[in-house]
């Protein structure tokens, strides 16, 4: 073999060679249908394709997803504007990059087939995940919506568990209302629970995906695939419905008749993506304020740094990956 061969052979086998995976860890607090896009970029392969070895740990408690992301002991969290707000008000460093998900809560405030009115729920109690995260702010904001104050009017709020203990402790009576995704209202009132608030008419901002600012500024390359990855997850969920449904059914453990619905409702608030606005975390704000006002006087763009997904989206990778998958001529 002549040298030129030898090296010829080489360079194509180094060529061919896979380039190392970047490693990444992501928290999530909680298995619901909102899940689906981040399942499906793990397990199709496409945060490979971008360059990250991922790995999805689940972290139900919000203090706890904000110290493993000051102490870098994972990198992105898809969890809570609310607990991400409490933090940052009270200095850690964590900027919220992007969503997937319209600026809406698709959720519902349930209550018990007893209750018919708000008036109902004094002296009723109600289940949240825990005292700082995303059930809680949406349950003190549809008490407030709906005129309730949990001290006067003696509304006992308790941390049961994750969205799926809450809504079996609600199907059995242990708890009296509870605010739950849209999939989960579904399922609930096929069992008599009743929807007596619609969340989703307000701005607030869904499952946003965060990260330290020290991540950030040190792997801002890092960020850009991790952003480009769910940016084409969110098209294969819009695009490939079956695939899309096969991995919200293995998460979710539902029939295929609750799978199209959440299906369905997935696809009504799934865009590309989602730049978070001020006046969203201006509503989460207003809910911990109740809780501490010193929150009040945080400001709320300081939370964020969505100047990497504006480069993404300049660059027209949006375009591009919205006529691979047929999404746009």
């Amino acid at each position: 073999m002549s040298a030129k061969t030898f090296w010829i052979i080489l360079a194509m086998v180094l060529s061919a060679s896979p380039v190392h995976a970047e490693p990444i860890r992501i928290a999530y607090s909680g298995v619901s249908a909102a899940g689906t896009p981040l399942w499906l970029a793990k397990e199709e392969g496409v945060f490979t394709k971008h360059g990250l070895e991922a790995d999805l740990v689940t972290v139900h408690s919000a203090p706890i997803q904000v110290s493993a992301l000051v102490s870098n002991e994972v990198q992105f969290v898809r969890g809570s504007a609310s607990s991400m707000l409490t933090a940052a008000a009270q200095g850690a460093k964590l900027k919220i990059l992007f969503s997937l998900f319209a600026e809406r809560a698709s959720y519902d405030f349930l209550v018990s087939p007893s209750i018919t009115h708000p008036r109902d729920l004094r002296g009723k109690k109600i289940g949240v995940q825990d005292f700082s995260g995303l059930l809680w702010s949406l349950t003190m904001l549809s008490l407030r919506e709906m005129g309730l104050d949990p001290q006067r009017d003696n509304i006992n709020i308790q941390a049961i568990g994750d969205s799926t203990v809450i809504a079996q402790s609600l199907a059995t009576g242990i708890i009296d209302g509870a605010a739950l995704d849209k999939l989960q209202s579904v399922k609930l009132q096929g069992l008599g629970i009743k929807v007596l608030f619609d969340l989703s008419r307000i701005p607030f901002p869904s499952s946003p995906f965060m990260s330290a600012e020290s991540f950030i500024q040190k792997n801002p390359q890092g960020v850009e695939n991790f952003i480009k990855a769910l940016i084409e997850a969110s098209a294969i969920m819009r695009s490939q419905k079956e695939r899309g449904l096969a991995v919200l059914q293995k998460h979710i453990k539902v029939d295929r008749q609750l799978a199209e619905i959440g299906y369905k409702n997935l696809l009504e608030d799934l865009p590309s993506y989602t730049f978070v606005t001020a006046k969203g975390l201006r509503t989460v704000q207003e809910i911990i304020a109740l809780r501490d006002p010193k929150i009040a006087k945080f400001n709320v763009e300081d939370l964020l740094d969505q100047r990497i997904l504006s480069k993404v989206v300049k660059s027209g990778y949006v375009e591009e990956i919205e006529r691979k998958y047929r999404l746009r001529s």
